[in-house]
């Protein structure tokens, strides 16, 4: 045999043995490290990853299913805006994985739930569980949010391409008669491989073969997670893919930055072998796309209890909320979930409730308090007081309105689109509704009698609750009987205003306005006028 094919042979494998062993060592070290970051995780109370990744698309599983719910059955952009839910979201997001962090978003828009409480302690009390399926879930990761099985439409298969593997391998069997002639092949058809691989013609098909190579990590890791004692069962037949078995190892690490991934992202890449695999991949999955949903939601939902039970280790007060089929909401001791220091409020809610009182006095932040505590009570079954007991229902908000440049919509069109949009909850079960600083935005004539006709006839729906906040106190009076008057105030001591963020019953009875523009330091002349327009006023009306 020539020299030269010796040398061929050599260089060729001796490649494919190193890079192999090397990866395959360097994948061991990484485990390795990663079962010493898991297990300071708990006590620390911190994600495995700090950051945000850019290519994140929480969103995916929502927008996927959100045809199949009616309106009043998911939390809307706007109540999601209004109430800050993208920073609660990201309070709550302990997940190890993309589609726990995707699953996650979509039980906070009313989906799904997380209420296994049985999981959520075995999680808390037993660490090597904990420790177990942390690990599992980390190996999965978010390198890659992939397309749902239910999103992924087959491709046609270019046989040219999906033989290309063995072109290198026909070049090598030539070399036995013709080494130069052989190992010239070898070398072209793996730059033809690398450039395949690699290239635009890898690019167009690139999200569904990171979402099939991501599949095999979720049906490996569900299953070694499903097989621990603690885990909830999963009904999947392994023999269904065959393939993920086999060659899982050369599969895994997808859209990993790692070194291990780098060793055999280079060996893929010489036989196409993504390419490949894909398709040995592909009609597997479509025959059983039932059992890698159920793969997937199997996984995402241990991934979520593992975050709810975590992120409620790092709460001073929380409590399994109570559920009733009274209309009436009665809490103790309930907070804002983003404020650190936040004021506790107890109140029993049993009719609609109007709420008045000055600016920064607690109104808006009160009535956010209510509305998140709803939404984590029937997501996450859990409410930030010392008792919380409730009756589901769907929470709207018309809160933060503002103008819209690009529509051209003013401030108080924006106020009625928010509000127009709450007479459309009469096929829900119940609503409640939470209402801020309504018709703020136009003359105090036209917004009195507007929102006494809004608040009137939101009231008189039999499935609704609202919780309004107003600066006209005029409106206390005319929606008693049917909205409960309460009020938040401050105290203007020794040239500061104090605030106790405290909710009380009956209309407000302070107006500071007034005073603050003395304790604020305006000129005296404005101050002065001010107090004889106010008198003038009240004496006309």
């Amino acid at each position: 045999m020539p020299v030269i094919l010796w040398v061929y042979i050599s260089v060729l494998f001796g490649y494919i043995l190193v890079a192999t062993f090397v990866s395959l060592l360097l994948k061991l070290i990484e485990q390795l490290s990663l079962k010493k970051d898991i297990k300071s995780l708990w006590r620390r109370r911190k994600r495995l990853e700090q950051f945000i990744r850019p290519n994140h698309v929480y969103e995916r599983l929502f927008s996927k299913d959100k045809s199949q719910y009616e309106h009043y059955e998911y939390i809307d952009d706007k109540t999601w805006s209004d109430l800050n839910l993208d920073e609660v979201y990201q309070q709550l997001n302990y997940n190890f994985t993309s589609i726990g962090e995707m699953r996650l978003y979509a039980s906070l828009r009313g989906m799904d739930t997380v209420k296994n409480e049985r999981l959520i302690q075995d999680i808390k009390e037993r660490s090597q569980f904990r420790e177990k399926i942390s690990l599992y879930l980390a190996m999965i990761g978010k390198a890659v949010y992939p397309l749902y099985p239910d999103q992924v439409h087959p491709l046609s298969r270019n046989i040219f391409k999906w033989l290309s593997p063995f072109y290198p391998l026909i070049g090598f069997v030539i070399m036995f008669m013709s080494a130069k002639l052989g190992g010239l092949l070898t070398l072209l058809a793996i730059i033809l491989n690398v450039y395949l691989s690699t290239g635009q013609n890898r690019d167009k098909m690139k999200n569904n073969e990171d979402s099939a190579f991501y599949t095999v990590g979720v049906i490996k890791q569900a299953n070694r997670i499903a097989h621990l004692a603690e885990s909830p069962r999963l009904n999947i037949d392994l023999n269904h893919f065959k393939i993920v078995k086999y060659f899982g190892w050369l599969i895994g690490g997808i859209g990993s930055k790692s070194e291990a991934a780098l060793f055999i992202g280079i060996i893929k890449s010489m036989f196409n072998l993504d390419y490949f695999l894909y398709f040995l991949l592909q009609r597997s999955f479509m025959k059983h796309e039932d059992e890698i949903m159920a793969a997937y939601n199997y996984l995402s939902y241990i991934d979520n209890h593992y975050a709810v039970a975590l992120w409620r280790e790092t709460l001073t007060q929380e409590i399994r909320p109570e559920v009733t089929e009274c209309k009436n909401i009665k809490f103790r001791g309930v907070v804002h979930p983003l404020l650190a220091e936040a004021v506790p409020n107890d109140l029993s809610i049993q009719s609609h409730i109007l709420l008045t009182g000055s600016n920064a006095s607690g109104k808006s932040t009160f009535m956010k308090a209510v509305a998140l505590n709803l939404i984590l009570a029937q997501s996450v079954n859990t409410a930030l007081a010392e008792q919380f007991t409730y009756k589901p229902g769907s929470v709207y908000t018309s809160m933060a309105n503002q103008d819209d440049v690009l529509t051209g919509d003013s401030y108080f069109m924006a106020e009625i689109k928010a509000i127009r949009r709450l007479f459309k909850l009469s096929h829900a079960d119940y609503c409640y509704c939470f209402i801020d600083e309504i018709f703020k935005g136009t003359n105090t004539t036209e917004r009195i009698a507007a929102s006494e006709s809004v608040l009137n006839y939101l009231g008189e729906r039999n499935n609704y609750r609202v919780l309004a906040a107003t600066h006209d106190i005029e409106l206390a009076t005319w929606l008693h009987p049917l909205y409960a008057n309460y009020h938040f105030n401050e105290v203007i001591q020794d040239k500061e205003i104090y605030f106790d963020y405290k909710i009380k019953p009956g209309k407000a009875n302070t107006r500071n306005a007034i005073e603050l523009l003395r304790i604020t330091q305006f000129p005296e002349t404005i101050y002065k006028q001010a107090l004889k327009n106010t008198t003038k006023l009240e004496s006309n009306s």
